[in-house]
């Protein structure tokens, strides 16, 4: 059966590629590069390209990839992909074949739509499982709490007792199922207060500083670990170590330097997937070159800091995402809401209790702009939380 094909080479390619050195990672892309070369002959966007070489396609944004949908995906088209995707957040019954899901949606412009295969489905899950639990974890564990925009089959197995929650989950509800394995955004993990069963946590789809990281480890007794997925792939998974490091077994990851910093904006190309064809895809997030003593040659970056629209900038002077939190979170309750603004004019900030008004705004002066605040309004964290941000 070509699913359990999948799932098995996916969950044993993820396994091994922790012990892959750098030349091994080099020839498997290449080799997974020659297969895509031949798939993209028959992508309307790819049609006319003459070239064998990644470098012969040209770099595509975020908002083209999304509003030319018809030119990147193989077999469907966007109107098609819709109709499957809402039929799958309104529980409609769907024959087997291609499934679809929406993004959580805060970039702005056309809604982000995944599309994906049985087999796409089944290597997506055993890559999953061979990248965030070791085989004996895989074994031993059973209750998966998985917080979602919207249930969805990509993430189903047969292995688990898997319960959805919304973005917003309930802590009540969680706490009651008592999961053993739970992946969710920081703003649920922030709320939550004991889980007796609970072995591996899980954060994604929102930034998570020092102090909050502390504070949940502190709480829920489990190290809080970055994944990285977004609607275009799952791109990163940590190490034993708690360590992002990126799925170089199944992507081509370029960079595209920001700061001199090791910050950088990533290029990537999805060699395996075949429903959408991402190449050279530029992500709007800001990542950063960092070491880890695990031992994997895969490349290792700090977790997801925000998006370049967030970067602060004032003539000559840039601010990253990642420098404001590390500035005013210090002096904050790991679980109290806050936001900062950077506009042309200054910084605005909002927070949720008016006792940690005098610690953000000291620590926003430190920027040398004229700060002021603003009323809290706890709805502009949802679907996703952004404690900074930019508007022109």
């Amino acid at each position: 059966m070509a699913e359990a094909g999948a799932f098995l080479s996916a969950y044993t390619t993820a396994l091994i590629s922790r012990r892959w050195s750098r030349a091994t990672i080099a020839r498997h892309q290449a080799r997974l590069w020659q297969r895509k070369r031949v798939e993209l002959r028959a992508v309307p966007a790819y049609a006319e390209v003459t070239g064998d070489a990644l470098t012969d396609f040209q770099v595509t944004d975020i908002a083209a990839f999304r509003t030319r949908f018809d030119a990147f995906a193989s077999g469907v088209t966007y109107t098609e992909a819709e109709a499957l995707a809402t039929a799958a957040e309104t529980g409609v019954a769907q024959s087997p074949g291609l499934r679809a899901g929406f993004s959580t949606g805060t970039s702005g412009g056309t809604r982000g739509l995944f599309v994906t295969t049985p087999v796409e489905r089944a290597a997506y899950m055993g890559q999953l499982l061979g990248k965030l639990l070791t085989p004996i974890e895989l074994m031993r564990y059973r209750r998966v709490a998985l917080c979602l925009r919207a249930p969805n089959d990509l993430y189903r197995s047969k292995r688990f007792d898997l319960r959805f929650f919304p973005l917003n989950g309930d802590a009540d509800e969680i706490e009651a199922f008592d999961p053993e394995i739970l992946i969710a955004p920081p703003q649920v993990l922030l709320k939550l207060r004991t889980l007796p069963s609970l072995r591996r946590v899980f954060y994604g789809a929102e930034t998570l500083n020092v102090v909050e990281r502390d504070g949940i480890a502190a709480r829920l007794g489990v190290r809080p670990d970055p994944i990285y997925q977004a609607t275009e792939g799952f791109l990163g998974a940590p190490c034993r170590l708690g360590t992002l490091h990126l799925n170089e077994d199944s992507l081509i990851v370029e960079t595209e330097p920001l700061g001199d910093q090791g910050r950088f904006r990533p290029v990537v190309t999805d060699l395996r997937r075949r429903s959408q064809a991402v190449i050279r895809l530029r992500l709007d997030d800001i990542l950063q070159d960092t070491v880890c003593a695990c031992g994997s040659a895969l490349r290792a970056v700090r977790p997801v800091e925000g998006r370049v629209q967030d970067i602060w900038r004032w003539g000559a002077q840039t601010v990253f995402p990642g420098e404001v939190e590390a500035r005013v979170s210090p002096g904050l309750p790991s679980d109290q809401g806050w936001t900062a603004t950077g506009r042309p004019n200054g910084i605005v900030f909002a927070c949720a209790h008016d006792d940690d008004a005098s610690a953000v705004a000291a620590a926003l002066a430190r920027f040398g702009q004229p700060v002021q605040r603003t009323a809290w309004d706890p709805a502009q964290g949802y679907p996703k939380r952004r404690h900074v941000r930019w508007m022109s």
